[in-house]
């Protein structure tokens, strides 16, 4: 017999797994795109967007596989999602120092000016750091889990 809070969860995930899969797909093509086009800045956000969208895409299936959100995969996948997340703001805006410097430089040396405080950096950490935190409710929500099935 079927568990209908397992059948309720996958018909909710069913969109999110192929919205998220294409939206990763669509990045993918972006980043090598920009690639060709000598653009590694704008590949490097398209980069990490990928990644991001196809980490999210592997979480809902790791849900609709195991039929529960508090499983180890998910947590770990999720942890590195906030890891990514954290650090796209600070190495995009590394890759487009780097990027700035050789178009406008020829690859000479260059003024690199690298910003701690950049509004989109501060924001894109600030998120990870959300998705981190979130990642530990899902541990105590793992544990909790796991004491239930003990008891049942």
């Amino acid at each position: 017999m079927k568990d209908p809070n397992v059948e309720a969860l996958n018909k909710r995930t069913r969109t999110d797994v192929i919205i998220t899969m294409i939206l990763s797909g669509v990045f993918a093509v972006y980043a090598v795109i920009k690639l060709f086009q000598h653009a590694p800045d704008a590949a490097c956000s398209g980069m990490f967007l990928f990644v991001i969208f196809l980490l999210t895409g592997l979480i809902f299936i790791d849900i609709r596989k195991h039929g529960k959100p508090f499983a180890k995969s998910v947590i770990s996948k999720m942890r590195a999602l906030a890891l990514t997340v954290s650090v796209s703001g600070y190495l995009s805006q590394f890759a487009d120092c780097i990027a700035d410097g050789i178009r406008n430089h020829g690859g000479e040396v260059f003024p690199f000016t690298f910003y701690l405080d950049d509004r989109h950096s501060v924001y894109m950490f600030l998120l990870g750091t959300l998705i981190g935190i979130l990642s530990e409710i899902f541990v105590y929500g793992h544990a909790l889990q796991n004491d239930m099935d003990q008891i049942a």
